[in-house]
């Protein structure tokens, strides 16, 4: 009985997550999302289907970007604490980016280990590159 409700509670959330996966892809390629600037912006993610929150940095951002992107958003996921640097994100700690053309997104932490983690999400809106 717990193997049907398992399976049944996946089904639904793979549902969700491919229903929505258009809109995310769509608000990837938008205007937004376009090489902006030479800097990156570090902040924290919250993303309804990863469980905690996670760190992450957005690459070839403006300063004025980074302030805005908790309004902008990425179509999911919510923005918290924003934060403006010069430069390529920092790689020392990365658990792996996501290349979105122009732009990739690195992650520091995974707060959800099992098949709903970070590298998974980039399959809908770009390419997984391992750290």
């Amino acid at each position: 009985m717990n193997t049907q409700k398992t399976v049944l509670l996946s089904c639904l959330v793979l549902s969700s997550l491919c229903s929505n996966s258009l809109l995310a892809s769509n608000h990837h390629d938008s205007e937004s999302n376009e090489l902006n600037g030479t800097g990156h912006c570090i902040y924290m993610a919250d993303n309804p289907f990863a469980g905690e929150p996670y760190k992450a940095c957005r690459t070839n951002v403006s300063e004025e970007f980074c302030m805005n992107y908790p309004e902008v958003g990425d179509g999911m996921v919510s923005i918290l604490e924003p934060a403006y640097s010069e430069g390529d994100c920092p790689r020392e700690e990365s658990v792996g980016s996501c290349e979105r053309g122009g732009w990739e997104e690195v992650y520091y932490q995974d707060s959800n280990q099992g098949p709903m983690g970070v590298e998974f999400g980039c399959n809908f809106a770009g390419e997984w590159i391992a750290p």
